[in-house]
């Protein structure tokens, strides 16, 4: 994960036994509910034609603080899988300018080593703009922080960790992107593999925190894919958030997880999407119709649109194909699929189960204005991946739903996000029903009822992945609540679908309709503070709403 190095040395768990908390962490369950959560008032949905299910409810999750649920690590949520994230941030000043590269080289080794500095208080002393590390944590990490020359990233911070096996790796948790020229700087934030949704959550927060604190009052950390105040796009000068995804049983079973997340490509484009506006404007005029932020001709994701040389393409003949194994003919025929010559030209793809670290990568999001929603994406990862496990301990093989429709959805996701037609390509529910019924039924729609619209869409992909959700218990996860409410509401100032590009544009027609300049970069300079410094806060507030098929 960003240069780990696996240590030979092994040690004991330091914190009980992984599947000790896991039993202590699972809910009791009232009327197919969690313990606490509860149903509200009813909400209409018949009239609307984008929502499928049936008796839409509130749905009300107990509110905690994030300290409580931070200390209360008993009922912590367990990971079937270990997971990092790299978060990629935009560093710009007032104006929104990057720093000249030659400049940062200097400046940037001092705001690591002030990294350092701070971040040895925070495991061993405490502060008090910091929350307290749970024992849990501290006890993972088997030496203090420490700064390291790297070749491709400069000067880094480094955290040794342990991972479930006793094996211990160190991560660049802190330092400038290696994958970008010197033109320019880009913060990468890397988390140690997690064994938890909480313990992913708070190496994110602080991270974010840490980032914060560290750098001059001249320059500031932007949470989104694509700077906003940017006259045009850079080559490569864009920000994403990269998942590991690692601890697999087996080879076998990394290619099938790998194949469910390829399936699923265009659904987490177009739940991930966040980068609207280029030059301080979006590429089109934002249509607001019945408080629906429809935005009809504006680009969801311009990262997606421009970077098409650290991704996969559109291009079905050469998109990442579907993997029996991970065997070396396997291999290479994905590596001749897509038209690399070595598994380092390679990797740069929008899924990749070959890395150097026995993980999973997913790079296709875009960079989230929240921490909370770059979780709910973990626990949807997840998901997956445990989904092809049961289909796999099953003897049933992941369905392929084919590089021309994932391609073809893929570049329809990337230009009109939730509100994107959804069109299968060379297609048969035949097709798909001979290797899992239930995933053609959920993926195609009944054929009385088929998917029309990609938020369609990914409302079936939560309902075939809801039996796993709740068996996880990520389904009433409050970093899951806006990923859901993307799709199924309720969002209090505007009607779904919306995620943090429509977000965006909102902010951006608001400022127009009030006769302010419409630059928005300032309200993300703030809002990524605003939304790092609580994992819990986002800025799709409002009541979950979910209908009887997400609920039963």
């Amino acid at each position: 994960m960003a240069k780990d190095k696996k240590k030979k040395k092994k040690k004991k768990s330091s914190k009980g036994d992984h599947d000790t908390l896991s039993q202590k962490s699972k809910a009791t369950s009232i009327g197919g509910l969690p313990f606490g959560v509860s149903l509200g008032n009813p909400i209409d949905r018949s009239t609307d034609q984008l929502f499928l299910g049936t008796d839409y409810r509130e749905v009300l999750i107990p509110e905690r603080s994030w300290a409580d649920i931070l200390a209360d690590i008993e009922h912590w949520t367990p990971l079937p899988f270990t997971h990092g994230i790299e978060m990629e941030l935009i560093i710009a000043n007032d104006a929104g300018e990057y720093p000249p590269g030659d400049e940062m080289v200097f400046r940037m080794k001092e705001i690591v080593k002030d990294a350092i500095k701070i971040m040895d208080q925070i495991l061993y002393e405490g502060r008090e703009d910091f929350l307290p590390v749970p024992d849990y944590i501290r006890q993972k990490v088997t030496a203090r922080p420490y700064g390291r020359d790297d070749l491709e990233k400069g000067y880094a911070m480094d955290i040794r960790y342990r991972l479930p096996n006793g094996v211990e790796v160190d991560i660049d948790t802190f330092a400038r992107d290696g994958n970008v020229t010197a033109v320019t700087y880009i913060l990468e934030l890397v988390t140690p593999p997690c064994e938890y949704a909480e313990e992913l959550a708070y190496w994110a927060s602080t991270l974010f925190l840490l980032a914060k604190t560290t750098l001059p009052r001249d320059l500031h950390i932007i949470a989104s894919a694509i700077n906003p105040a940017a006259s045009s796009y850079m080559r490569g000068l864009s920000q994403a958030d990269h998942s590991h995804i690692g601890s697999f049983k087996s080879d076998l079973e990394k290619a099938q997880a790998y194949c469910m997340i390829r399936n699923f490509i265009p659904h987490i484009i177009a739940l991930t999407c966040n980068s609207p506006i280029l030059n301080n404007q979006p590429t089109d005029v934002v249509k607001i119709v019945n408080n629906r932020i429809t935005a009809p001709n504006c680009v969801r994701s311009l990262r997606l649109k421009n970077n098409t040389t650290m991704l996969s393409n559109n291009d079905p003949k050469h998109y990442i194909p579907y993997l029996t194994d991970l065997s070396e003919n396997s291999i290479n025929y994905f590596l001749q699929t897509v038209q690399k010559a070595s598994l380092e030209d390679g990797r740069f793809q929008d899924v990749f189960p070959i890395t150097d670290w026995g993980t999973i990568e997913v790079r296709i999001s875009d960079a989230q204005i929240s921490i909370c929603r770059r979780i709910g994406i973990a626990l949807i990862l997840q998901a997956m991946c445990y989904k092809a496990r049961k289909l796999l301990e099953q003897e049933v093989w992941v369905p392929d739903a084919g590089s021309e429709t994932i391609a073809y959805n893929r570049k329809t996701a990337i230009e009109r996000g939730l509100i994107s037609l959804f069109r299968p390509q060379n297609l048969t529910r035949e097709h798909l029903a001979q290797y899992d019924p239930e995933f053609a039924e959920q993926y195609l729609g009944p054929e009385n009822q088929p998917v029309r619209y990609m938020t369609q869409a990914c409302q079936r992909m939560f309902f075939y992945l809801k039996d796993v959700l709740k068996e996880l218990g990520f389904l009433y996860s409050p970093f899951l609540k806006p990923i859901l409410q993307s799709v199924f509401g309720n969002v209090s100032y505007a009607e779904p679908p919306i995620t943090e590009a429509e977000y965006q544009l909102s902010l951006y027609q608001y400022k127009l309709d009030n006769n302010e300049n419409p630059n928005i970069l300032y309200d993300l300079i703030y809002f990524t503070i605003e939304y790092c410094q609580d994992p819990l806060n986002n800025p799709l507030t409002g009541v979950l709403s979910l209908p009887r098929e997400m609920r039963e």
